[in-house]
């Protein structure tokens, strides 16, 4: 039996690797292009541009007080604009789901008093009491330079002091929610409590709110120094 000479001829053009080493070196070159055709699609999509930008945006006092003061409102929110059925997404029978029933938040609820009085309670002890003690007992704005002497380049870093701002709303949290002063029936003890049992572990975890702020004030100013 012989080897027709064709099929011979057909072998002998397939380019086969000559050793295991040929294999590898092969596989490795491969490899090295899908890393650096990966790498350059994710420069180029700037992800991590828009990392940083969201880094440095977030690495800031006032983005850890507006967090805290979002984390707030988020389970403030079902207590104020209570969910109410809206509409049903039927059934799609190719993708085998069933009716979905989607609610929404009342808006309605923005013309009762049973929303504006503990939402202006919130405000109050959370945002304007606090602020209106951060704008007065600015640490900062006391150690700047005079009015005469002053310039733009050494203004207060914080029309409102961070800290000063984390130790009144700690302050006004503990005695409005903790020990129910009213302030001569300005505050609605309803009011008072309904913030309480919609907060995330009610007055004691405003406090720890505060805490974080405070800490992340004192964190701040001593890296600047």
């Amino acid at each position: 039996m012989r080897t027709p000479g064709r099929a011979l001829s057909l072998a002998s053009r397939i380019p086969l690797p000559a050793t295991p080493a040929d294999v590898a070196s092969a596989v490795d070159r491969g490899t090295v292009a899908i890393r650096q055709r990966a790498a350059s699609l994710y420069q180029d999509s700037g992800i991590t541009e828009a990392t940083q930008a969201t880094r440095e945006s977030l690495s800031t006092v006032k983005s850890v007080i507006f967090t805290i003061a979002a984390f707030e409102l988020y389970f403030l929110r079902p207590e104020l604009l209570p969910d109410r059925f809206a509409f049903t997404i039927p059934a799609i029978g190719l993708l085998g789901t069933s009716d979905y029933a989607v609610h929404l938040p009342d808006m309605f609820a923005l013309l009762t008093a049973a929303f504006w009085s503990p939402a202006l309670t919130w405000v109050a002890t959370s945002i304007a009491i606090p602020s209106l003690f951060g704008y007065f007992f600015n640490l900062s704005a006391a150690n700047a330079p005079t009015h005469r002497t002053r310039s733009r380049a050494n203004q207060p870093e914080y029309n409102v002091d961070p800290l000063a701002f984390s130790v009144a709303k700690a302050v006004a949290t503990y005695v409005v929610y903790a020990q129910g002063v009213t302030f001569w029936g300005w505050i609605d003890p309803d009011s008072v409590a309904r913030i309480n049992s919609a907060l995330y572990s009610g007055w004691k975890g405003v406090l720890v709110g505060t805490a974080v702020a405070g800490l992340s004030s004192v964190y701040d100013a001593v890296l600047k120094k």
